[in-house]
């Protein structure tokens, strides 16, 4: 995709102030706000990887995948302890444990960990724990759930993942983000994961006029998620390709073990279909960075 510009729209900014990018220095370009979480430094020019399994299964399938990431050179380690499920009778995470599991993840790796945070009653109980917190495309739009993490975030430097929802607006993306910034959060990462209506062929559709749109609205960080935006593994390294080409400041992207079978411990493994064998990320870090 061809090199793009800021895009000047006529969208009202009442509703999203501090997220602007046309009331920040960094109005006329497409730089974002440089961060550091946890020491992780999100800078221009260098596309930040998180990665990881969608699910925390057990403590050596989690620790396994872990050293397999930070060997791969991704930057952050995503997995959900607490998952939200379409169903009432699937499995929806080791929860606490889930959480003592990524922490002793972190501590192996050295890798900040990613994980989801669902009702403004668990934002303690996972802050406890996370470097990051992982607001899903469901609760993009919780907006008490964003002013409780939003203020967390803010008095524990704490950073904040927020995902787009299955067929945001532009406005709607940007007055969510700036919920969390109204509370003090700075460091917010913004995803887009995906439109919620395909073909047949895949699991959504990949939005990337969307972000292309939100680099040119927000100096905020933007990155892209070829998982759930397409449910497919072998459309992931595509798909990341197409992100980073529109823009994207980087990807998450589910993995799972390269001997990884569907089930763990008698329960199928969450987004089987379409984690990427952890083999293949390395080399593909390396191509996007070389």
């Amino acid at each position: 995709m061809a090199p793009f510009t800021t895009m000047k729209q006529d969208i009202p900014t009442s509703g999203y102030r501090l997220v602007d990018r046309s009331r920040s220095q960094y109005n006329d370009s497409l730089d974002i706000v440089e961060m550091n979480i946890a020491g992780v430094k999100l800078r221009n020019n260098t596309p930040l990887v998180i990665a990881g399994p969608c699910t925390v299964h057990s403590r050596e399938q989690t620790l396994e995948l872990a050293d397999a990431v930070k060997a791969a050179g991704a930057d952050m380690f995503r997995g959900g302890a607490f998952k939200p499920r379409t169903s009432p009778y699937a499995f929806k995470g080791l929860e606490k444990e889930g959480l003592r599991i990524l922490a002793e993840a972190r501590e192996r790796t050295g890798l900040p960990i990613v994980t989801e945070v669902m009702d403004t009653r668990l934002v303690e109980v996972v802050g406890e724990y996370t470097d990051v917190f992982q607001i899903g495309s469901r609760n993009m739009q919780n907006y008490p759930l964003l002013s409780e993490v939003g203020k967390y975030a803010a008095a524990h430097d704490k950073g904040v993942l927020l995902k787009t929802s299955l067929l945001p607006t532009l406005q709607e993306v940007l007055c969510a983000a700036e919920y969390l910034a109204v509370e003090g959060a700075e460091k917010i990462i913004l995803c887009e994961r995906g439109m919620a209506f395909s073909q047949g062929t895949t699991r959504n559709t990949p939005n990337f006029m969307l972000l292309r749109e939100l680099r040119s609205m927000t100096h905020l960080p933007i990155i892209g998620d070829p998982s759930h935006s397409t449910g497919q593994r072998d459309l992931v390294l595509p798909t990341s390709d197409m992100y980073l080409a529109s823009g994207a400041n980087g990807l998450i992207i589910e993995v799972i073990r390269d001997d990884e079978k569907p089930t763990i411990n008698g329960v199928g493994v969450c987004d089987y279909n379409q984690g990427l064998r952890v083999g293949q990320l390395q080399g593909y870090i390396d191509k996007i960075r070389g």
